[in-house]
């Protein structure tokens, strides 16, 4: 990888043995904007170079280079980061849905706070936040192995159905915790790659 330009808030760089295919440039695209802080992206593939506009409050130009190293690792192009972009795209889908689910539990707890609470609003937050525990994770690892989900199953028991809006929150919460594991452990695996990709 060649930086050919740089200005504050903009990088762009040149992959000279990287082709560059529509799938790529997608997984690029994609894979880059995922990323807190990058705001946009431009591919060029007839020239293999890519364009980066950040934000520098959030990000550093060294940080910038390391994420952009990652799509350098594989001269073919066909490998590009694949597990990294799909598990980076998994996990984006898992925060957005645990989001919605804390924000149908909080609305919950407020209507009974102010004493108006609504039976279809916490069969709703349950069913939710239920579909956000059970969807969470590695389908071919088994799913049915993740603490949230045997949380799920546990609280359930102890607290029985009169009280599935506490099961609810319980298995929210240690769904929160898991996620900001997996966050943890893709930013280990980013930067194992990039460790790889600079020697």
């Amino acid at each position: 990888m060649e930086i050919l330009h740089e200005i504050p808030g903009r990088v762009r760089v040149y992959y000279p043995d990287l082709k560059m295919t529509p799938n790529i440039c997608r997984q690029i695209n994609y894979s880059l904007l995922a990323r807190q802080g990058i705001t946009s992206v431009r591919t060029e593939p007839r020239i293999s170079t890519v364009t980066v506009y950040y934000n520098q409050q959030l990000l550093t130009f060294d940080q910038v280079i390391r994420i952009l190293l990652l799509f350098g690792l594989y001269d073919d192009g066909q490998l590009l980061s694949r597990d990294f972009w799909q598990q980076s795209a998994s996990l984006r889908r898992a925060v957005q849905r645990s989001a919605v689910s804390g924000a149908l539990l909080t609305a919950s707890y407020v209507a009974h706070f102010l004493q108006r609470p609504s039976s279809m609003l916490d069969i709703f937050t349950t069913i939710f936040t239920g579909y956000t525990v059970l969807s969470h994770g590695d389908r071919k690892q088994g799913r049915i192995k993740h603490p949230d989900i045997i949380t799920a199953f546990i609280t359930s028991f102890a607290l029985g159905p009169t009280k599935m809006t506490e099961v609810a929150l319980t298995s929210w919460i240690v769904n929160v915790l898991e996620l900001a594991q997996d966050y943890h452990q893709l930013n280990e695996h980013q930067h194992k790659m990039v460790t790889r990709a600079v020697i």
